[in-house]
């Protein structure tokens, strides 16, 4: 036992140590920062080791709120036994990407794919620009009532900007279907003269606020929907069942066509049970343009069959006539009760004709 001991020792003696020793120290420029000041963020490194190391300093800088960060970032520096180094991690300015609040900086250092060491550093920023909250409203009414995205030609079409600060300036552009484009004054009341899609282009500026492009679209048709709806032609769809009573149990077929004839149309099937929809099937016509669908009858009572169709970019949209029909409960099979009864008679016979004997 005393040998292994020994001999275990000797292993361990024998063993490389690896150690790693830094200390990491962040350093920043300033505590607040204005906006237009440079953020300048240091970091100081030194290898407190007997032996030369190669360190990767990890590091990234982002606010509280999630708004503005960094990806992780690799800076590498080779230092001697004892050395100490400064290097630059960020030197930025407040700018447009900044927005006013706290900010943390994190580093970490690596040597040899072991974190050994880590630091981290907060500051603040006043006075960066804002976001803001406008946007674009489009009506057909002059109080902005009603708010749409579609229009028809040669209707009034009502356009204002909402929400932008106090003192706002700001720039907007009309694109037009035939793709020209137009100076446009907001608020604006325009009569669209071309069918087809238009763009609203509108750049806002303000003192203490990002910069901000606006972008909405809107659609002008050439004639209202219930034009195009009145140029359709009419559609019809008939309805048949083949009878007006039947048993739980059995299947009932509904079939009929649509006129004028449309091959692959969607027919919908609705069955009801004392006004109620009990299902709902989809029927495809053929190439007569006929369809069938069949339905098991699980419950007596009166039911109603009833189908319609969508219509298509020519064709109206269609319904059939509702048909009824009553579903009965299976007549009861006298048969079996009738055997059964038969049965017990003659058993009752039998017990009396032993009974008279004895």
């Amino acid at each position: 036992m005393k040998k292994h001991i020994f001999i275990l020792m000797l292993l361990l003696a024998s063993a490389p140590v690896v150690a790693h020793a830094s200390t990491l120290m962040l350093t920043s420029s300033k505590q607040i920062y204005q906006y237009g000041d440079a953020v300048n963020i240091l970091v100081n490194v030194t290898n407190t080791g007997s032996e030369p190391v190669r360190m990767y300093i990890e590091h990234s800088l982002r606010d509280t709120q999630g708004r503005v960060s960094t990806a992780y970032l690799l800076t590498v520096v080779n230092l001697g036994a004892g050395e100490s180094k400064t290097v630059e991690l960020y030197d930025l300015k407040v700018d447009d990407r900044f927005y006013s609040g706290q900010y943390v900086v994190r580093a970490s250092v690596i040597i040899n794919n072991v974190r050994v060491d880590e630091a981290e550093l907060w500051f603040t920023v006043e006075g960066a620009p804002e976001d803001m909250d406008a946007r674009l409203i489009l009506s057909p009414d002059p109080d902005y009532a009603r708010t749409s995205h579609v229009f028809i030609a040669g209707e009034k079409i009502y356009i204002k900007l909402i929400g932008a600060p106090q003192g706002a300036t700001y720039s907007a552009k009309l694109k037009l279907p035939d793709n020209s484009t137009g100076q446009l004054t907001i608020p604006a009341a325009m009569t669209a003269e071309q069918a087809g899609a238009y763009e609203v282009t509108v750049n806002v500026s303000a003192t203490g606020y990002r910069d901000t492009r606006l972008r909405d679209f809107f659609t002008v048709l050439g004639e209202s929907p219930q034009a195009l709806a009145d140029r359709k032609e009419a559609s019809s769809l008939s309805l048949t069942v083949e009878k007006s009573k039947y048993v739980v149990g059995d299947e009932v077929v509904a079939s009929g066509e649509v006129s004028p004839i449309h091959v692959g149309a969607q027919v919908t099937v609705s069955y009801s049970l004392g006004g109620v929809v009990k299902a709902t099937h989809t029927a495809t016509t053929d190439d007569d343009g006929r369809y069938q669908d069949a339905f098991e009858l699980i419950d007596d009572g009166d039911w109603s069959v009833l189908t319609s169709w969508a219509g298509d970019s020519n064709h109206l949209a269609a319904e059939s006539q509702q048909l009824s029909f009553t579903v009965e409960a299976p007549p009861l099979n006298w048969l079996p009760m009738a055997l059964a009864a038969a049965a017990i008679a003659v058993v009752a016979v039998l017990v009396l004709f032993l009974r008279r004997k004895r």
